[in-house]
């Protein structure tokens, strides 16, 4: 690839960010990432019984301690709640409350399924795809001082 493709590719992506910006307005306090961690809470507890907050840190790829912030944050806003689990008074696991539940319909579900009807004509292959660019791309970007991974 050369550096005019890199180019294209990169401002592809701000566009792709400004994009994501233009989800409609949250409840007051509330931020786009606040959203992603309550679908993250939802996703893992459809997999599973029990959601630790190391969970959702691995789901989201950031670290424990910012996930631990964020969920904080929301359980102050009432969307979660953080319990102990049963086995192990140390574990902290975390639920999402009546309230968090319908953020998750509203905010995720309806809003992803409003975008998936207008976007009919865009392929399961073609989406695969532009994953798949991104995923390397986030792989080979460079590391500060133009270090590479």
């Amino acid at each position: 690839m050369n550096t005019e493709k890199i180019k294209e590719l990169l401002n592809s992506c701000f566009t792709a960010k400004k994009i994501t910006e233009t989800m409609e307005e949250l409840p007051k306090g509330f931020k786009p990432r606040h959203i992603h961690v309550i679908d993250s809470i939802y996703t893992i507890g459809e997999r599973k019984e029990d959601v630790r907050i190391s969970d959702v840190s691995k789901e989201l790829h950031i670290t424990t301690p910012s996930v631990t912030k964020l969920i904080n944050e929301l359980e102050a806003m009432e969307a979660v709640e953080k319990y102990t689990w049963s086995e192990d008074k140390r574990v902290t696991l975390v639920r999402l409350t009546k309230l968090g539940q319908c953020y998750q319909k509203h905010y995720v579900l309806e809003y992803h399924e409003a975008w998936a009807k207008g976007l009919s004509d865009i392929t399961d292959e073609e989406v695969d795809l532009v994953v798949s660019v991104i995923e390397k791309l986030q792989q080979a970007m460079p590391k500060q001082g133009g270090e590479h991974e």
